[in-house]
C-alpha cells in the first residue's frame, strides 16, 4: 500500500516536472504569432483565427521541445545558475531518459501539426528548430551572436504567423519584432550579468560582456526600435497609426528604466507585473486594432 502510494506521489512529481519543463509561463512568447493576424486585418476571419490558435498550439509544443533539449545539454550549468538550478531535469525532479520520451511525443505531436497548417509554416517550424539546435550547440557561447540568434526566434514566429494565414510578410514587422526582441534578451543578459555571484559558470558569454557593453547595445536598440516603429507609422501605417507613437516611446522607456531600477530584465513576463507598463501595453494595443481596422474614421463619418 505503501509502495503503492509512493508510486503515485513520484508520478504526480514528474508529470508536474514534465509541465514545468515546457514553460507555460512562456507561452506568452508565441502570442508573436498573433501579429500578422491583426497587421493584416485578418483578426476577425474566423478562419484566420483557427489557423492562427492552430500556429500558437504548434509552437507551444515545438518550444517544449527545445527546452527540453536545452536543459538536458545544459544541465551542469544549470545547477550552477542562483535560478536554473530549481528547474526539474537539473533539480533531479524529472530523469532525463524520461524527458527525452516526452520531449520526442511533443516533437512528433508539433511537427505533425504543422504538416495539416501548411508546408511554409512547416518550413518556418524546421528552421525555427534548426536554429534552436545551432544555438544549444554553440551559438550561445559566442558573444553579440547569441543575443541576436535569440531574437531570429521571435522573427520566425512572427512569420508563421504570417504564413499560415497566407497574408503579405511586412519587412517592418520583421525589423520591428527582431529590434524588439533583441532588446528584451539584452536586458536578460543583463539581469543575469548582475544578480548571478559568478555569471561565467551560469553562461559562458557573461565571461566576455560588461555591464557596460550591454547597457550601451541596449541604448542602441532602442533607438533602432524607436525610429523603426515610427518609419512604420509614418509609411505604412496611414496619419492615424502616429497616434500610438507615445505608447511604443513609453513601453522602451518603462523597459529600460525597470531593467536598472527593479532587475525585471531577467523574465519579460514580470513586465506585465508593471501597473504603467501593463495599462500602457492594452491601450496601446486597443489604439493599434482601433486605428487598423478604421473606427476613428468611421466615428467620424457618424459624427458628421
Amino acid at each position: 500500500m505503501a509502495s503503492a502510494h509512493s508510486n503515485r506521489n513520484r508520478v504526480v512529481v514528474t508529470a508536474s516536472g514534465l509541465v514545468k519543463e515546457m514553460r507555460p509561463w512562456q507561452w506568452y512568447k508565441q502570442s508573436i504569432l498573433l501579429l500578422g493576424l491583426v497587421f493584416s486585418g485578418s483578426l476577425f476571419d474566423p478562419a484566420a483565427v483557427t489557423n492562427v490558435t492552430l500556429g500558437i498550439v504548434a509552437f507551444c509544443a515545438i518550444a517544449g521541445t527545445t527546452y527540453i533539449g536545452n536543459d538536458i545539454l545544459d544541465v551542469e550549468e544549470d545547477r550552477n545558475h542562483p535560478r536554473k538550478k530549481h528547474r526539474p531535469i537539473a533539480s533531479g525532479q524529472v530523469p532525463i531518459t524520461v524527458a527525452v520520451v516526452f520531449a520526442a511525443v511533443l516533437f512528433v505531436g508539433g511537427l505533425s501539426l504543422s504538416w495539416y497548417l501548411g508546408p511554409l509554416f512547416l518550413l518556418v517550424v524546421l528552421t525555427y528548430l534548426a536554429q534552436n539546435a545551432l544555438y544549444s550547440v554553440f551559438l550561445k557561447d559566442l558573444v553579440i551572436v547569441d543575443v541576436m540568434v535569440i531574437a531570429i526566434g521571435f522573427v520566425l514566429r512572427a512569420i508563421a504567423g504570417v504564413v499560415v494565414i497566407d497574408v503579405y510578410l511586412s519587412p517592418w514587422l520583421v525589423v520591428c519584432t527582431f529590434l524588439g526582441a533583441l532588446m528584451l534578451a539584452l536586458g536578460k543578459r543583463r539581469h543575469e550579468m548582475v544578480v548571478s555571484d559568478d555569471p561565467a559558470a551560469s553562461r559562458a558569454t557573461l565571461a566576455e560582456y560588461t555591464e557596460e557593453i550591454l547597457d550601451q547595445l541596449l541604448i542602441a536598440v532602442l533607438a533602432a526600435l524607436v525610429v523603426s516603429y515610427s518609419l512604420y507609422t509614418f509609411f505604412r501605417g496611414g496619419l492615424w497609426m502616429m497616434a500610438t507613437l507615445p505608447f511604443a516611446f513609453f513601453a522602451t522607456f518603462r523597459y529600460h528604466y525597470l531593467t536598472h531600477t527593479e532587475s525585471l530584465g531577467g523574465d519579460p513576463k514580470f513586465l506585465f507585473g508593471d501597473r504603467p507598463f501593463f495599462i500602457n501595453f492594452v491601450v496601446w494595443g486597443l489604439v493599434v486594432v482601433a486605428v487598423l481596422y478604421q473606427v476613428p474614421p468611421r466615428l467620424l463619418e457618424v459624427i458628421v
